[in-house]
């Protein structure tokens, strides 16, 4: 299956709708300002290439949707163009890589592989910390690991006195500082799949707010 046309609007709208949290075809629908049988047509499309599955809710009260898509793996569609490398592939994402290809997508590039050798000596803590980002509107990016366990926010510290100083590094027991940060420069290159479970309502597919 060649990917590129497969995935062009608007089946690719519908992935990063999903991707945030399992949605129904009527919730897709009114994202994308289309119809409910548009979005349902896709979705069997995508769902015979493998890409989202289907799960039943539970919900059958009038107004909750009975089946939510989500996506069925993780992963990475990589082109790469460049001499030696392999062809365009999917590529499925482990929690590790996950964090080295928003490393990747960081604009300071003069900070990646600092920040790749700092995530090689933290990986594993990862049971631990819940979220790790990089607030780039210093001169000096910083880096906040979330981690509520003393032993590791130790371990971490430790590893700070042998960082290049072309990062800081702070461990913090909750993400409540990061709230008053400027959102534009602050990056997230790993949150926990607790934390990320939590922003996900299964049941009925809609926002926790509404």
């Amino acid at each position: 299956m060649e990917l590129d046309s497969f995935l062009s609007s608007p089946r690719w709208d519908m992935l990063r709708i999903i991707i945030s949290r399992p949605s129904s075809p009527m919730e897709i629908a009114q994202k994308l300002q289309t119809t409910t049988s548009f979005v349902s047509q896709q979705l069997k499309l995508l769902e015979a290439a493998g890409l989202v599955k289907k799960q039943k809710t539970g919900a059958f009260e009038k107004g909750k949707p009975r089946s939510l898509f989500s996506i069925s793996e993780e992963s990475l569609y990589l082109i790469p163009l460049a001499k030696n490398s392999p062809d365009k592939k999917l590529i499925p994402l482990s929690e590790e890589n996950k964090v080295i290809v928003n490393i990747w997508c960081l604009e300071n590039t003069k900070i990646q592989i600092v920040l790749q050798k700092l995530f090689w000596q933290i990986q594993n803590h990862l049971e631990n910390i819940s979220s790790i980002s990089v607030y780039t509107k210093l001169s000096t990016p910083k880096v906040y690991i979330t981690s509520k366990d003393k032993s590791t926010a130790h371990k971490i510290n430790e590893i700070q006195k042998n960082l290049e100083k072309k990062i800081s590094l702070e461990v913090i027991p909750s993400s409540a500082p990061l709230e008053k940060l400027d959102s534009e420069h602050l990056f997230s290159i790993y949150v926990s799949q607790e934390i990320a479970n939590d922003d996900i309502n299964l049941k009925g597919g809609l926002d926790k707010n509404e």
